[in-house]
């Protein structure tokens, strides 16, 4: 059974640099300094944990870069009392072609499958994801810096799933010691998973109202007095009354911008292990909601906040002192554009 630590609050983040595009380029373009940074920033709202992508395409290229940086990020967290949750793979995206890995473009690159498609629908091919699975679990398996192990990230289609449950059992079947846990988009999703699971997710990124995140906490407190299996709600954002926008369906202008605080004070409440998206304030992950403008996150490179309301909400201190800007980065303008 999992340690009971494991039940008590976890107040993390997302985290990928403002200057990355997707999980390869985050390692690809690793310096130790920002980390450093960007980590202060968490400290400054007492997060615990950040929840980071890992790249197999990064590794394949530079393992032993790929390998070094990555304990780097593990060391620096871990002596800034943060945690860090890996998510090995990634569901979601477009296909990881080289185009795709290095695309810089403000409407186009967004997230990127790891690994493709060719790979998760043909068991043949797997050997590769397994033995970057295996290196993980080798060299870190057992290391109490890292909060938990996601094999990888909202599993949609059938492969997508069968890939993930082939994962889960080989991380369980190593016998480590650190928890094993997947990205489920639901609730619901975990019950496929169920016996090969530590840790169940929810994401719960935009809700219509107050009244819906509710009735997500609420389940999510039963299932685990029920299960004794923590849940986390390891991807939030905000409340939109507007519409979700994950379509690219309209969104009124005034809900394109971050209002973490319209969602923050739940977690609190109902004590929920959780993760906003994300550390630092940047355009949407996914191109669905890029198309309609949608930035979140805390904090510009230079330590200020875009919402000094967010940030207090976040850290559950009213009296949270941090400069404010409410503006978002150059390097995004032409993005920013659509939610002005």
């Amino acid at each position: 059974m999992i340690d009971q630590s494991y039940f008590t609050c976890i107040q993390g983040a997302v985290y990928i640099p403002t200057q990355a595009w997707n999980a390869y380029q985050q390692w690809r373009d690793y310096r130790h300094d920002i980390i450093e940074r960007d980590l202060g920033y968490a400290q400054k709202l007492k997060l615990n944990a950040i929840r980071v992508w890992m790249s197999y395409e990064y590794w394949v290229a530079d393992r032993s870069d790929f390998e070094k940086k990555y304990e780097d990020l593990v060391t620096t967290a871990f002596l800034k009392g943060i945690r860090v949750m890996p998510s090995m793979f990634e569901c979601c995206g477009r296909e990881p072609r080289q185009e795709y890995i290095e695309d810089t473009g403000q409407f186009t690159a967004t997230a990127v499958r790891s690994p493709g498609t060719v790979i998760t629908e043909d068991r043949e091919k797997w050997g590769g994801p397994f033995s970057f699975l295996d290196w993980f679990l080798d060299a870190y398996g057992n290391d109490h810096r890292i909060l938990a192990i996601e094999v990888t990230n909202e599993p949609k289609t059938v492969s997508d799933h069968m890939f993930a449950l082939e994962l889960l059992k080989r991380a369980k079947g190593a016998g480590v010691e650190i928890p094993v846990t997947l990205g489920a988009q639901t609730l619901f999703d975990n019950i496929l998973y169920k016996g090969n699971i530590d840790i169940f997710q929810t994401h719960e990124n935009i809700h219509l109202s107050e009244f819906s995140l509710k009735g997500v906490l609420e389940r999510a407190k039963m299932v685990e007095e029920i299960e004794h299996i923590p849940v986390w709600v390891t991807e939030w954002q905000q409340i939109r009354t507007s519409g979700i926008g994950f379509s690219g369906e309209y969104v009124d202008k005034g809900e394109l911008r971050p209002n973490h605080k319209s969602m923050a004070r739940w977690y609190h409440t109902y004590k929920v292990g959780n993760f906003v998206w994300s550390l630092m304030l940047k355009p949407a992950y996914l191109t669905g909601q890029r198309s309609v403008g949608t930035f979140s996150g805390l904090f510009h490179e230079d330590g200020c906040v875009y919402s000094l309301e967010d940030a207090r909400a976040v850290a559950n201190n009213p009296e949270l002192v941090l400069e404010e800007r409410r503006s978002l980065p150059i390097c995004f303008n032409e993005v920013a554009l659509k939610s002005e």
